[in-house]
This record gives C-alpha cells, sequence and structure tokens, in this order.
C-alpha cells in the first residue's frame, strides 16, 4: 500500500464522554505507515467525585470504517493480557460505559490497520475476518510469544507503541507488486470520488473484470468494493456533519451523490445507528484524536 492514501481516508470514531474512561492515539514509526493507521488505547479512570448531573453522557459508538484491529487487553485482577484480531465491522454499536463494564478490564491497546494493510502481516484472505473477534493465536502466525513477552514488561501506553513498532517493523508476507498496486489504485479513485463511482465503472478504469476486483477486495479488505465505497462515503458525510460545512440535509445529500435525502438518512442509519439530525447533536463530543476536525457550527437537518 502508500502512505499517501491516508489523508485522502480519515475516519471518524466517536469515543464517547464517560468522564470514567481515556482514549490515546499515536502515529506508528515511518517504515509502517503504509499498513497502520494508528495506535490507539482505551481504558478506565478512577472515580474522582460524582459525575456532574448536567452532563449527559454518550457512549462511544464504534462505526464500520474499512478498518481492522488487533486488540490487546489487560485484565488487572489476574495480571494477563489476551490478544485478539477483529475484522471490518458491517454494522455499528456502542461501547458500554466504564461503569457497566467490569474493573478488571483495565485498558485495551489497538493497533487498527488502514484499509488493505493488515493482509501484508498475516496473508490471510479478510473476508474470513468480517464481523468476527477471534484470539490472536488463531490467524497471526509468526513470533507471536516474543510480543506476548514484551507487551507483558510495558507500563505505558508509549511503551506499547514502541514495542509494537519494533514488533511489526520486520513482518511482512510477501505479496505481488501487480496486487499491491491494483489495491492501492483502487481505493485512491474511491478516496479521490468520496465512494460514490460504481465498482463497473472503477473495474473499467483499472482494466479488470468485476469478479477479480471483488476477489481482491474480500482478500485485501474483507467486503466488497460497493460495500467499502458506501462506508467511504457515509464518512465523508459525517466528516461534513462535524464541520458544519452544511446547514440543509438535502444539500448534504446532493453534495454527496445521494439520490435525496431519505437515500442519504437510510445509508446514514446502516453505518451510525441513528439519523445524520443525531450524529449533528452529538458532533461537539469527543472524536477519534488524529482525526478531530470539527468546528463549532451549528448543522440543521431533518430526522
Amino acid at each position: 500500500m502508500d502512505p499517501s492514501l491516508h489523508p485522502l481516508f480519515r475516519p471518524i470514531q466517536m469515543n464517547g464522554t464517560d468522564r470514567n474512561t481515556y482514549y490515546f492515539e499515536r502515529i506508528p514509526s515511518v517504515s509502517l505507515m503504509a499498513h497502520v493507521a494508528c495506535y490507539w488505547e482505551s481504558g478506565s479512570t478512577p472515580h474522582e467525585g460524582e459525575r456532574d448531573q448536567e452532563t449527559i453522557s454518550v457512549p462511544a459508538r464504534v462505526l464500520p470504517d474499512g478498518c481492522t484491529d488487533m486488540l490487546i487487553t489487560y485484565d488487572a485482577v489476574r495480571s494477563v493480557h489476551s490478544y485478539a484480531y477483529c475484522g471490518n465491522y458491517s454494522h455499528p454499536f456502542s461501547v458500554p460505559e466504564a461503569s457497566d463494564v467490569s474493573p478488571s478490564a483495565d485498558y485495551t491497546f489497538g493497533v487498527r490497520f488502514f484499509p488493505g494493510g493488515a493482509y501484508v502481516f498475516h496473508g490471510l484472505p479478510l473476508e474470513g475476518f468480517t464481523d468476527m473477534r477471534i484470539p490472536l493465536e488463531e490467524c497471526w502466525p509468526v513470533r507471536l510469544n516474543e510480543l506476548q513477552e514484551r507487551m507483558a514488561g510495558t507500563k505505558s501506553f508509549e511503551e506499547r507503541v514502541q514495542v509494537m513498532n519494533a514488533y511489526l517493523s520486520p513482518l511482512s508476507v510477501q505479496t505481488s507488486t501487480y496486487e499491491n498496486d491494483l489495491m492501492k489504485n483502487a481505493l485512491h479513485r474511491i478516496f479521490i470520488d468520496g465512494g460514490r463511482m460504481s465498482v463497473s465503472e472503477l473495474a473499467m478504469r483499472e482494466v479488470v473484470s468485476e469478479r477479480q476486483l471483488h476477489r481482491k477486495f474480500a482478500e485485501w479488505v474483507g467486503i466488497s468494493p460497493k460495500r467499502f465505497s458506501e462506508v467511504v462515503r457515509f464518512h465523508r458525510v459525517l466528516g461534513s456533519i462535524h464541520q458544519g460545512h452544511t446547514l440543509d440535509g438535502v444539500a448534504l445529500a446532493l453534495n454527496h451523490g445521494f439520490f435525496d435525502q431519505a437515500h442519504l438518512i437510510r445509508q446514514f442509519r446502516k453505518f451510525y445507528g441513528e439519523t445524520p439530525l443525531t450524529a449533528a447533536k452529538e458532533h461537539r463530543q469527543r472524536l477519534s484524536d488524529l482525526y478531530n476536525n470539527s468546528v463549532a457550527s451549528s448543522v440543521i437537518l431533518k430526522s
């Protein structure tokens, strides 16, 4: 892949407003930027007094974004780490507040792989992981014991970032230059067009059959090029809402290539779980740190 793709697609994740949790992000080392979007960590913080009764806590939303994640969760009671790999999620869901989660889950450290990025590390078709969370040892074939030993000795987020940089940098599954270029070019076209290009036109421009394009997306991304394009367009709409660039729902739909506002709302619900109006109301809440480009501006949308 290519790190130049990253500025073209900055998916938004809603991290909620629970004061009993924290969330950090860091970019990877230069050698990994082509494949890794960021490292992140979330966890619980000590309770400091009562929650402000006038503050409405908004739970974190996990939104489909075409990325996959390696998750390392620390159990403070048993003093052990558990390792998992999450494929693409096709539907959104909410994460419980810290007060609703067992205190044994001290933190979760994650590696967010850019779309197409994880394939070069484990070499397994990503379609087999869609909507799944599986033990890492079942899909990560090399040097996992080394990672577990080094991660067990970390005491901070920064130390875990350093360990993961050192672990991932030497790893690489042999992929053909043709496949890598095909996926890089296809993703570039989807990002540049904001997810509006049809699969038939995308295949024609890349001089491949639609069947071959579907097969490569299944292997490298885990979902079809049509579904991935829908995800990209959804995040473009969400980005517009959070940046406050659009004051009218009809204009928002037209600007992003939807037939009408009803079409926009249906597609938006599929990936957000709520209407654009709800997203507009939540746009002042915490976002994924690296992608927080929201500005204070009113957004008027019909529910």
